[in-house]
């Protein structure tokens, strides 16, 4: 393909997280563990605001620094062979996909996400610091984010969606109180598939055209 500066893309994405997570049986519509669904989107408008106004199942996180990194990690295993130096074939073994982002905004809310607690533990002003039981399963949520995507061969300005349907919080995450640097919360998301969506099962990656 010929060169072509539309293909470089600069610029921040606003970061958006499922209010509804695992403890709450609308997590899963219909039945099926397939994540909390985009809110319908008009065709050439921005996705962004029509996640603001889906308040009941989605909340902006706000301002992030370092940018969101997204990580996609396949593992594949080796077939060595005498007659070759190098291998002779490869297999994929393993998979490992994730989200990093740093959240400046230092609310109760983010903390929460932060640490992969429950909702349940927020409750008004007060954030319950709960280790949980023995055995208990990650809370899970949905996230998806906005951001830049090439220009169009037109030039019109286009946008990309992430969408992950299975995001768990399962790292270590430290901040600190500082005289002189912000107080930040630094999160990786460990994506899990769904099994019972074919084709995308951690999630989807659109490319909009906006007018």
């Amino acid at each position: 393909m010929p060169y072509s500066v539309k293909n470089i893309i600069v610029g921040a994405a606003a970061l958006f997280i499922s209010v509804i997570d695992s403890t709450n049986a609308s997590f899963y519509p219909s039945g099926s563990p397939a994540g909390v669904p985009v809110p319908t989107l008009t065709a050439n408008q921005p996705a962004a605001p029509k996640f603001e106004a889906d308040a009941a199942n989605w909340r902006n996180m706000g301002y992030t620094t370092d940018g969101v990194e997204v990580s996609y990690e396949p593992d594949f295993g080796e077939v060595q062979v005498d007659q070759l130096l190098d291998s002779a074939k490869m297999f994929k073994q393993g998979m490992r996909v994730s989200i990093n982002t740093t959240l400046v905004e230092a609310s109760l809310e983010n903390l929460l996400v932060a640490w992969g607690q429950q909702a349940s533990t927020l409750n008004g002003s007060v954030l319950t610091l709960s280790g949980g039981a023995l055995g208990d399963d990650p809370v899970e949520r949905s996230l998806a984010f906005v951001g830049q995507a090439p220009r169009s061969a037109t030039g019109a300005k286009n946008e990309r969606l992430y969408y992950v349907r299975r995001a768990l919080q399962v790292e270590t995450s430290a901040h600190s109180l500082a005289r002189s640097d912000a107080t930040t919360f630094p999160v990786s998301f460990r994506l899990l598939p769904e099994a019972t969506v074919s084709g995308s099962d951690y999630g989807t990656i659109t490319e909009r055209t906006l007018t």
